[in-house]
């Protein structure tokens, strides 16, 4: 995100903040809708589906985390979704880099949810990237 940060200043975009940019301890039911949530704003909170995004003249990035229980297993699926909605040419320029990243990124915070959720729960974690 920092690299990201140079060089989106450099083309006249906004500073996104850190992925990390989380206030510790703070529970999922304790934030509101227009809070900060990393380096995106929560739009919508469930217990099942955390909608974020980022809105602005060049892009509009909507991120879907949901989690289901899986029938008969003590397993939860976490699937991401994300949706870009592209406004311009320097949006179109923009996220050349970052679609590719995104098979990079996505994986690795799973990974990390799925790493603390083992270490704290005993839930067994599962992960599958297409």
């Amino acid at each position: 995100m920092a690299l990201r940060n140079r060089t989106a200043s450099l083309l006249g975009l906004k500073d996104l903040g850190h992925l990390s940019a989380l206030i510790p301890g703070k529970s999922p039911s304790e934030y509101r809708l227009g809070d900060r949530v990393g380096i995106f704003t929560l739009f919508e909170n469930t217990f099942d589906e955390a909608l974020l995004g980022d809105k602005d003249k060049h892009l509009n990035v909507i991120l879907s985390v949901h989690r289901a229980l899986l029938p008969g297993e003590p397993k939860v699926l976490i699937t991401v979704t994300t949706v870009v909605h592209v406004h311009n040419s320097l949006g179109r320029i923009y996220m050349l880099p970052v679609k590719p990243m995104h098979r990079v990124i996505v994986p690795a915070v799973l990974d990390a949810i799925g790493n603390r959720m083992n270490r704290g729960s005993g839930t067994q974690w599962e992960r599958e990237v297409s």
